[in-house]
């Protein structure tokens, strides 16, 4: 199969990376276009992914880059990172709050963990699914067909408190697909007054410190 998932800038996950943290890992880096910034701010960034086209391209850009099995939750020694970049990859590993908890363990006390994964209870979801009574397999988006985990700000909070995270910060993340939608979402919720807050979320992004 093609490799799906192509050069992004993902500003949306630079702006969740603190300014501390010299060595820095990213487990699912694809080609690594948005940690390669990182790399330009003088940070060691060190990337795995699965897929070795992937890998072939972010080995030119970040410090190193290698590919792994995907049940291999081990790919960082423990407490050797400052800090770690999961963006948008615990939604496709089974048992992902063992996984979590492995990954965790690779970042030195108090360092960070910068989660970002597909919010699944948000208004998308509630016409697709609960009112169209369809759930699409597309190659890409919230419905990506790899997805084997329904992500939810409970959810995802149980897991990090589980694999010994303090959360430190929120990141509001609205819909992507264009200003229009974004700002029709953002209004939406302070209409409400944000009482239906994690329903306007796209993506579900949290900056967790290890305890």
């Amino acid at each position: 199969m093609e490799y799906a998932y192509k050069d992004l800038l993902r500003k949306d996950i630079l702006r969740m990376i603190p300014a501390d943290g010299r060595i820095i890992g990213s487990i699912g880096c694809g080609t690594a276009f948005t940690e390669e910034t990182l790399v330009r701010q003088g940070r060691e960034v060190h990337g795995v992914d699965i897929a070795q086209e992937a890998i072939d391209i972010a080995s030119t850009r970040i410090t190193s880059a290698r590919v792994v099995k995907p049940d291999d939750w081990h790919a960082f020694p423990k407490d050797s990172l400052d800090g770690l970049i999961l963006a948008d990859v615990i939604e496709h590993i089974p048992f992902a709050w063992d996984a979590l908890k492995a990954f965790a363990a690779a970042v030195k006390p108090g360092g960070w963990i910068a989660i970002s994964t597909p919010n699944m209870r948000n208004i998308d979801v509630l016409r697709t699914f609960f009112l169209g009574g369809d759930w699409p397999e597309p190659m890409l988006g919230i419905f990506d067909r790899t997805h084997v985990q329904v992500m939810s700000h409970l959810r995802l909070t149980r897991w990090c408190v589980g694999a010994g995270l303090r959360i430190e910060r929120w990141f509001d993340q609205y819909d992507p697909y264009g200003p229009r939608r974004l700002a029709f979402f953002r209004s939406l919720d302070l209409i409400t007054l944000r009482c239906f807050h994690t329903w306007f979320m796209y993506q579900l992004q949290v900056l967790c410190r290890r305890v």
